[in-house]
């Protein structure tokens, strides 16, 4: 079982949904609160808080999510707009993209790794009316 303690945001008490062991799911997940896997998934996953694949959790799909942490097997692009944390136990088969990446010693990942800032909205470009009605020095 993962340590709650650990990484900012996750409560195991928030936990909104839950693919339980022995559960397979197949299709695409939207889910706005905290979404634990300790089954099988298969497809797209979508949540607006936390993912949290168990060890025992098998996700063979895209995970987008605020933040996402890893501690079974994933097959697929995971994206977070907070925080990835892979720990010792986790194998991750895709491409990662987040602000802030965590992957433990002893991780099998395979993929590329992009730390990117969140999005942030570009500067109004100035209209060619506006910058002729400005003063001039």
């Amino acid at each position: 079982m993962l340590d709650s303690r650990k990484g900012k945001g996750y409560n195991e008490n928030r936990v909104v949904s839950m693919v339980g062991p022995g559960t397979a799911v197949h299709g695409e997940i939207h889910s706005e609160g905290t979404l634990r896997i300790e089954g099988t998934v298969t497809g797209r996953i979508d949540c607006a808080d936390s993912i949290v694949v168990q060890e025992t959790g098998k996700v063979k799909a895209d995970l987008i999510a605020t933040q996402i942490i890893i501690a079974g097997e994933v097959r697929g692009n995971v994206t977070a707009r907070e925080r990835i944390e892979i720990t010792s136990g986790g194998k991750v088969t895709g491409d990662i993209s987040a602000p802030r990446i965590s992957i433990a010693e002893g991780v099998l990942f395979e993929g590329k790794c992009a730390m990117k800032a969140p999005a942030q909205r570009p500067p109004k470009a100035v209209s060619a009316s506006a910058a002729s009605a400005a003063p001039r020095a």
